[in-house]
């Protein structure tokens, strides 16, 4: 008798690991737009203010560089998060890129916005045992220094 297990379809082959996760990618990330979008900013301003704010001191081209995100887009959405009073930008050393600070403003968005994804994402996993639930966040946390350090 084999042994089922849950990344095995009913034909006994792998399962493509990003075809079990893009669903829940999907969900989290709805969850994500719609935490940030109840507190006036988009998701992407949200994860700008979340590099910046683990990152200080970071230029704009470094903070796209981390999210992957446009360096020619995230000017706008630097352009809003400073009009918001959430970021201020400062010209850096070199005076050529100017250096992103999240604001006192800025950091309680955050977290407000951190707080209503973490309790989507505590909903999602609810339905798993919390043994599971830990080991879970557990291997995905590894999944993540690996990939990083393998960029």
């Amino acid at each position: 008798m084999r042994l089922r297990v849950p990344w095995v379809d009913v034909d006994d082959t792998r399962v493509d690991l990003l075809a079990l996760l893009m669903p829940i990618s999907r969900t989290l990330r709805r969850a994500e737009e719609a935490a940030a979008g109840r507190h006036g900013i988009t998701m992407w301003q949200y994860a700008i203010l979340s590099v910046v704010d683990r990152h200080a001191d970071r230029n704009q081209s470094e903070v796209a560089a981390a999210l992957g995100y446009s360096k020619n887009r995230i000017v706008s959405d630097l352009d809003r998060l400073e009009q918001e009073q959430f970021l201020v930008r400062r010209p850096g050393a070199d005076r050529r890129a100017n250096t992103l600070s999240v604001t006192p403003a800025g950091r309680r968005v955050m977290r407000a916005i951190r707080a209503d994804i973490h309790r989507r994402e505590d909903d999602l996993l609810a339905v798993l045992p919390a043994t599971t639930r830990r080991t879970f966040v557990t291997a995905l946390a590894a999944l993540d220094r690996e990939v990083r350090s393998a960029e």
